[in-house]
């Protein structure tokens, strides 16, 4: 289960520090629902604000899709190509990760096609504004103390407007991402020093 928020979502790779991975800002102008930027694809919500269960899974080309139902929208494919670990997981863009963690191992020598599906995004933002609507009312009948007590479990949570499956399948072969070429970088503490270490950093192989 994610909070979406700004009627956005994240399936991030897990950052590494040791490597140089440009920031870039997803395109919200282009208007497509699914938008791939290094170490990072976002999905675009039908609704400003609301928790959607996500399925993240991994697959094999030669598994059958779509999805076995007609409930579930084919919002787009696009290519991701890891650029740290291929640690991929569910990330709210103000709210962290998903609860319980969503997370997925990615080969990083691999390129993978996403398919994003969801259920619900046709009619989401008329049933959100109506759930507003009737909270609103509610909360303006209720004037006495129900008694209940801080920390109860928010009903709104309950409340599914749109739900996503996200599906990864290996598609090609890359260059394994490598960290950084960074001089000072401290060596293992178990290495032994060498006659080629001793005379200066070894020379990039490939």
């Amino acid at each position: 289960m994610i909070c979406v928020d700004y009627r956005q979502f994240y399936v991030m790779e897990v950052p590494d520090t040791d490597f140089d991975v440009p920031r870039e800002e997803p395109d919200f102008a282009s208007g497509n629902p699914v938008l791939v930027t290094p170490g990072q694809i976002t999905i675009s919500s039908e609704v400003q604000w609301h928790y959607a269960p996500v399925t993240l899974c991994q697959t094999s080309a030669d598994d059958g899709w779509p999805p076995p139902t007609d409930q579930w929208v084919h919002l787009d494919s696009v290519e991701y190509r890891p650029v740290y670990h291929g640690r991929m997981r569910i990330f709210g863009c103000t709210t962290g990760p998903a609860t319980p963690e969503v997370r997925l191992e990615l080969s990083p020598d691999r390129t993978y096609t996403v398919h994003v599906y969801a259920k619900g995004r046709e009619d989401a933002p008329a049933r959100w504004e109506e759930y507003l609507a009737d909270d609103e009312a509610e909360d303006d009948e209720d004037t006495e103390d129900d008694g209940s007590e801080d920390g109860e479990f928010d009903d709104f949570q309950e409340q599914v407007f749109e739900e996503y499956l996200i599906v990864f399948v290996p598609l090609g072969y890359q260059e394994p991402p490598q960290p950084a070429d960074r001089p000072w970088r401290p060596r293992s503490r178990s290495a032994t020093p060498s006659a080629s270490d001793e005379a200066g950093p070894p020379s990039n192989q490939t």
